[in-house]
Parts: C-alpha cells; sequence; structure tokens
C-alpha cells in the first residue's frame, strides 16, 4: 500500500505579518474551536499522557463538528486487522498517511466521525468524559491498534483552540492550506500540502515528487520572506502549553 504525503511548514516570527504575506487577510477563514483529550488531574507531573504514547484524541467544533483519534507516529506493524487499509462507513473514516514535518516523517493514521454541529462545543461544556464520545470504531481502532498498559479512560477536553483555517492559497507554484492556532500564549501557523499517489505509482515514485513538492515549498516560503520555525509540531506545542495550563489550574 502507497500511503499519500502530506507535507508542513511551520512558520515563525510575525504571524499577523506571515497571513498579510501569504494574503490569507484577503479572504474569509473556516473558524473552529479545537479540544484536545487528556487523562490529566491538577498537579499530576510529566508530559501529557496520551502524547507520550503518540496518541492524539481531538475534537473540533464550528459549522462543522468532527472527533478524530489518531496515532502518530505510528508502526505499519500496529495497524492490524481492517486497520491496515484506509476506508470509509457509516460512522467513521479511516485515513493512513505520512506527515513530512522538517527532517521528521512520521506514519500517522487517523479515525475521524463527523458529529451535528455544534454538538462537540456541548458536551464539552457539560464537561462530559471524552472517552463517552468515542464512537465503538474508534473504541475499537484504540484497542487493536495501541501499545498494551495504555489507559484511554477519564479523559478531560482541554482547550478550546481558536483555528482560522484557509485552503488553497497560492505559495510560489503550490497551492497550500493555511492554518493558524491561538492559545494560551501560543501564535501558531502551520502551511500544509497534500502529495496523493498516482496510478501506477511505485513508492519511489511519490517519495521523489514529495521530495521535489517539499523543496518547491520551501523555496517559495523563503522568497516570501516568512522564516521557518523548527522543532516541536504545533499539535506537541499546543498540547505541551494546554497541559501545563492545566496542571496549574
Amino acid at each position: 500500500m502507497i500511503t499519500p504525503i502530506e507535507i508542513k511548514v511551520n512558520l515563525d516570527g510575525d504571524i499577523a505579518g506571515a497571513l498579510l504575506r501569504l494574503r490569507c487577510t484577503d479572504t474569509a477563514a473556516t473558524a473552529r474551536d479545537i479540544w484536545f483529550a487528556e487523562p490529566l488531574r491538577s498537579g499530576s507531573p510529566g508530559a501529557p499522557t496520551l502524547l507520550s504514547s503518540h496518541i492524539v484524541i481531538r475534537l473540533r467544533s464550528g459549522e462543522e463538528d468532527d472527533l478524530t483519534v489518531k496515532l502518530r507516529p505510528c508502526l505499519s506493524s500496529q495497524l492490524a486487522g481492517r486497520w491496515a487499509r484506509p476506508f470509509t462507513e457509516p460512522g467513521v473514516r479511516y485515513r493512513i498517511e505520512s506527515d513530512w514535518s522538517g527532517s521528521r516523517r512520521m506514519l500517522s493514521a487517523s479515525a475521524i466521525s463527523l458529529r451535528p454541529p455544534g454538538s462537540l462545543r456541548s458536551a464539552v461544556g457539560r464537561g462530559i468524559d471524552v472517552t463517552d464520545t468515542l464512537n465503538s470504531a474508534q473504541r475499537q481502532f484504540l484497542v487493536s491498534c495501541t501499545p498494551p498498559g495504555v489507559a484511554v479512560d477519564h479523559l478531560c477536553a482541554m482547550g478550546p483552540v481558536a483555528s482560522a483555517r484557509w485552503t488553497g492559497v497560492p505559495l510560489g507554484s503550490q497551492r497550500v492550506d493555511v492554518e493558524r492556532w491561538t492559545v494560551a500564549g501560543l501564535d501558531l501557523v502551520e502551511l500544509s500540502l497534500k502529495v496523493p499517489p498516482r496510478q501506477g505509482d511505485s513508492p519511489v515514485d511519490l517519495h521523489l515528487r514529495a521530495l521535489d513538492a517539499r523543496r518547491d515549498l520551501e523555496a517559495a516560503v523563503h522568497a516570501d520572506g516568512l522564516p521557518i520555525a523548527s522543532g516541536d509540531t504545533k499539535t506537541e506545542r499546543v498540547l505541551t502549553a494546554l497541559a501545563a495550563a492545566h496542571r496549574l489550574g
């Protein structure tokens, strides 16, 4: 199986200025609030528990709501049974792709369920255990594919993160998606584009096209005078900040 490759570039420095240079301010963004689930208690030490086990549970609410259970990074050997290949069925869409962010190349697998608009915001507002919002396929995904000993229960929702997303933004020879996250003193922007496999592609063909796309993207970012950030992904940075704020709360 050849998986799509998503290339991500995080920006550093003047975020408002970067959005102006990208001409995002000329068009309306899709706005959503995002929460991440973790089994944290006030005062508990260490990094976020699920994140440390390479599990991310994300709730998004806006004009459309969705709940995602993601393993990243994961190994192909973890994806057992029906989870070895992407599929769509009533109640869940399952996808596998490679994430390229800086020098990091990670396999990720996500089980995504759509929800009625506003329903997840309402659930968070009621203080519901996020475990109760997972559907049966997502529970099966966690049981089948996560390492033994990871307790995914009694989850609280941390956030919200304010998200603004622009799609199909022209940058050099590419069209990219631009997403801004603001929360807990952080103001982060990520550029992303997806390189899907073509009919008849070998893994090498896709890999080479992704390398070309990444070089073109980074060259266009530099040509626009936009500094590229290094280090953790935006999800890792936001989850770490939210966990620290939760411990102090």
